[in-house]
């Protein structure tokens, strides 16, 4: 039998919950973007572009996920980023 309470849930630090925040979020929104890319464009006839260049269908998926994940990933960190260092406003502010 346990003998410990439960503490309730770990809390994160706010760094890191806005790391996760951006990591998630570009996740999410990086497979929907390839979803809806490759719904238009065939890796393989993307690759056939260049010359000497053979992809595979798969590895053209996977490729093209990860360049939507990072492309998303630094847009929202940038957003995550000016949206913690903006300057707060007081009451003066907020009643005009």
């Amino acid at each position: 039998m346990v003998s410990e309470e439960y503490q309730g849930a770990q809390q994160w630090s706010r760094n890191k919950q806005a790391v996760f925040t951006v990591a998630w979020i570009s996740f999410l929104i990086a497979a929907v973007g390839t979803m809806v890319f490759f719904a238009f464009f065939d890796p393989v006839a993307l690759g056939s572009l260049y010359d000497g260049v053979e992809i595979s269908r798969d590895a053209g998926y996977a490729t093209g996920f990860f360049f939507f994940w990072v492309l998303c990933a630094i847009c929202s960190g940038i957003t995550a980023y000016l949206v913690r260092t903006a300057p707060k406003r007081d009451r003066k502010h907020r009643q005009q």
